[in-house]
């Protein structure tokens, strides 16, 4: 099954079973799914991200995947329970307080890692496209036109 150009029933390439739970759960209170309206936790998004993520260098995937770790458990310290196994609010609460520190930076700057690969899955789904009314980005930019005239892999006849 795909969605787009990203396979749901493939394995994914950056997500542990672990890291994908809390993943989950926080874009989950970013953009939360709603009926008729995938959110940043759907499936597909998650996908985009998971892609984009397994593109990164080694250092920002090691970074991310040792951040999530975190958010699962730090929360056990103040809430007794385990970020994924939190309430929603316990949930926003945690994340806004990541956003918001000035105590820990590296916490502000792994949220927005997060938040951006969340939104990133988000965005790039073609049902958000529809739901906001974005017809998608214009091909004939020329941005999209050089890179198809660089692409290696275009077709001999200029269909790719």
């Amino acid at each position: 099954m795909t969605s787009g150009l990203v396979r749901v029933d493939a394995p994914f390439s950056f997500f542990t079973e672990a890291t994908l739970r809390t993943f989950r759960a926080a874009a989950g209170c970013l953009v939360p799914s709603a009926p008729g309206s995938p959110g940043a936790d759907s499936e597909a998004a998650i996908r985009i991200a998971d892609r984009a993520l397994s593109e990164r260098p080694e250092r920002d995937k090691k970074l991310l995947a040792t951040f999530l770790r975190a958010i699962e458990l730090l929360p056990v310290f103040r809430y007794g329970s385990r970020f994924s196994k939190l309430n929603r609010e316990r949930q926003v609460a945690f994340l806004r307080f990541l956003e918001t520190t000035a105590l820990f930076p590296k916490f502000r700057q792994g949220f927005f890692g997060l938040k951006a690969f969340a939104l990133m899955g988000y965005y790039g789904l073609d049902d958000t496209w529809t739901e906001l009314g974005y017809p998608g980005p214009r091909r004939d930019a020329p941005y999209y036109v050089a890179r198809r005239e660089d692409d290696p892999w275009k077709s001999p006849k200029g269909d790719g």
